[in-house]
């Protein structure tokens, strides 16, 4: 990759266009979840039709946005870089944003009554939750899971910290180390779910299954490609 230029080696414009893409989530995703609030109410939707709705909206610009970093018109390894420093900042405030509240505040958004008047403060939860059982109960292997994820994200904020003061070996590596357990994390979840015939989900919800495998697939092959483009970078520098 080229030499630092600025903020984890990137230049300046590149940088400027990775933050762009980043604000569209803490702005795009509160607007649809409450256009998706006012929709449902308006049109007579039912509470669990109008969260998992809006749970596929979200979940659409992720999707874009996460992947936006390597479609940028920038050489193939500024990409790379782009996406790795872009890719553990915004699923780590993702995370940090969504799990963290789940997990702690359990027992208020599990138990909350199924409302219209309900869904403004509990939408962000309850879209996934009706398609999941795990995260619609909390269960224990949820949570076990995502100590594990927290563990990742502390992993790759060392990271992120060690590559932004130039320390580039060291900084690859933990986001590597961060993104492949990040990739195993949600394979694993995957794989549980699959060995005990996909019981966490509906059986009449098409639209649990998009979101399922609309989520878990993207953030674990995210990760694992953070991963590897990191641990690329370790290993180039140990062949110089």
């Amino acid at each position: 990759m080229d030499s630092p230029r600025g903020p984890f080696g990137l230049d300046p414009d590149h940088a400027r266009s990775l933050r762009s893409l980043a604000l569209v989530i803490p702005t795009a995703v509160p607007a649809l979840l409450a256009a998706f609030v006012l929709a449902g109410r308006t049109l007579g939707w039912s509470v669990v039709d109008t969260a998992q709705r809006s749970a596929v909206a979200v979940m659409s610009v992720l999707i874009v946005v996460l992947l936006a970093p390597l479609a940028l018109k920038k050489p193939p390894d500024a990409r790379a870089r782009g996406f790795v420093v872009f890719w553990f900042c915004v699923s780590s405030f993702f995370n940090l944003t969504w799990q963290v509240p789940l997990i702690l505040l359990r027992d208020v958004i599990t138990t909350a009554a199924q409302t219209h008047e309900n869904l403004p403060k509990f939408v962000a939860w309850w879209g996934y939750g009706f398609a999941d059982a795990h995260y619609g109960r909390v269960s224990r292997w949820m949570i076990a899971e995502e100590l594990w994820w927290l563990l990742a994200i502390v992993m790759s904020l060392v990271g992120l910290q060690r590559l932004h003061r130039g320390h580039e070996v060291r900084g690859f590596f933990w986001l590597g180390l961060a993104g492949a357990l990040e990739a195993y994390n949600a394979s694993l979840y995957m794989v549980y779910d699959a060995m005990t015939g996909l019981a966490n989900i509906p059986d009449d919800s098409p639209i649990s299954l998009v979101l399922y495998y609309g989520f878990n697939p993207l953030w674990a092959g995210a990760a694992a490609l953070a991963s590897a483009y990191a641990f690329r970078e370790v290993l180039a520098r140990a062949e110089r």
